[in-house]
């Protein structure tokens, strides 16, 4: 059960089961309640906009079961090393995804969670122009930013990738490859860096095989890196999870982000790491802060990927509760709802004839915490974001859906 509770008076964070606790913490993504941007997952603020000490937190996308088991053991053990500095390669923990991801040691970076590794890259490689499919993460533009790099949009609208992947959807006129090549080069046009998100975050849409490699194609020939963020990429079901990762060998301008922090629960420690020949990880060193991931990350990072049964047992309750969430959703007719159904842990809702701010206000006065994706440049119109969460706790958000009295046909593509 989802539920978290912020003490004022202690300044503490509570859960009804002390494994959820870590789902609290998380801080890439952000919420928009009452005008103002809250960090998802930001009991505190909360709290002092609603008055309550009690949330369901769906506005930020992690794993709700917690992390493995193995993980509190492991941070037990590593409280003793807190009195020395973590090793600043993070040898053991770079071993242990090189074993499980079947990638050389030394193209593996790690940092302190996705967004520190985005930053790094960016500011490494300086470009001039980047380029951003959108809506996307707010952490791309903003280290382009930081560096002074102009930035193009491709627009993607609800659809996401689906919108690319169909190619009659690109042209009223043309449907031939060579069409859709066109398009790429027009957009990479003078691009030092491309940014590239699947699963898709918002719309959990995913970038089709096919696709991906013209762009790969297109890219090396016109001297554009490819920062390709697969964060989301443990929520798939095996039949669709592809990694980025396999073309790394034959693709020296490719970098793979990956993130352990949502998949595994650890959004308070932050881990992630980016893979990437190693000529380019040597550039990227020099901007790292090489004590970025403390020894604890260290430890639970280590102890997460040793429990080789964890990520099917995660897998299986999410698509339980992902399947009953959307099927209760549709039974409810909602009027001025309508949902975008993803493979992955998180979904789009769009508001009709209300605005997401006021949905996002009803739902927090109720003590349910979603996304307000108001904020989401190239997301026309209003859209929530839900984090799929354990089957309780869907069910609450539908009840709490039910309650703003929207329910006389369904809306659902």
């Amino acid at each position: 059960m989802n539920i978290y509770r912020y003490s004022n008076e202690r300044s503490e964070y509570h859960s009804d089961t002390p494994q959820l606790a870590a789902g609290s913490f998380i801080m890439d993504d952000c919420v928009k309640i009452w005008g103002e941007i809250m960090h998802g997952g930001n009991l505190r603020r909360a709290y002092e906009l609603y008055g309550s000490d009690s949330f369901i937190d769906l506005s930020a996308n992690i794993n709700p079961f917690g992390p493995p088991t193995g993980v509190w053991e492991s941070l037990k053990q590593g409280m003793a090393e807190i009195v020395n500095y973590p090793d600043p390669e993070s040898r053991f923990l770079r071993k242990m995804l090189s074993n499980n991801l079947g990638i050389p040691t030394e193209s593996i970076m790690v940092g302190n969670g996705a967004g520190n590794l985005i930053f790094t890259v960016v500011q490494a490689l300086k470009p001039k122009k980047v380029a951003i499919p959108i809506p996307a993460f707010s952490e791309y533009e903003r280290a382009a930013r930081s560096v002074g790099s102009e930035v193009s949009y491709l627009p993607l609208g609800p659809e996401g990738w689906a919108k690319f992947n169909q190619l009659d959807v690109l042209s009223e006129n043309s449907r031939d490859e060579s069409y859709v090549d066109q398009q790429w080069r027009e957009f990479l046009q003078g691009c030092d860096l491309l940014f590239l998100c699947s699963p898709h975050n918002p719309t959990g849409s995913l970038l089709r095989k096919d696709m991906l490699e013209l762009i790969l194609r297109l890219t090396k020939e016109l001297g554009c890196r490819i920062l390709f963020d697969e964060s989301f990429l443990d929520f798939l079901p095996d039949e669709l999870r592809q990694s980025a990762r396999t073309y790394l060998e034959t693709n020296e301008h490719l970098i793979v982000l990956y993130s352990l922090t949502k998949f595994y629960s650890l959004p308070g420690l932050r881990l992630g790491t980016v893979f990437a020949h190693k000529s380019l990880l040597a550039r990227f060193e020099k901007y790292r802060d090489p004590w970025s991931v403390n020894v604890l990350a260290q430890h639970a990072g280590i102890a997460a990927l040793e429990d080789l049964e964890f990520s099917d047992d995660v897998r299986k309750k999410l698509r339980e509760s992902r399947s009953i969430f959307y099927e209760e959703f549709t039974c409810c007719g909602f009027a001025n709802l309508r949902l975008w159904p993803t493979t992955v842990n998180f979904a789009l809702i769009e508001v009709i004839n209300h605005t997401s701010g006021e949905l996002t206000q009803h739902l927090g006065a109720q003590g349910i915490l979603v996304r307000d994706c108001a904020n989401f440049t190239g997301l026309p119109g209003n859209f929530i974001r839900v984090a799929i969460k354990d089957i309780f706790v869907m069910r609450q958000l539908i009840e709490g859906l039910k309650s703003q009295l929207l329910t006389t046909h369904v809306s659902e593509i």
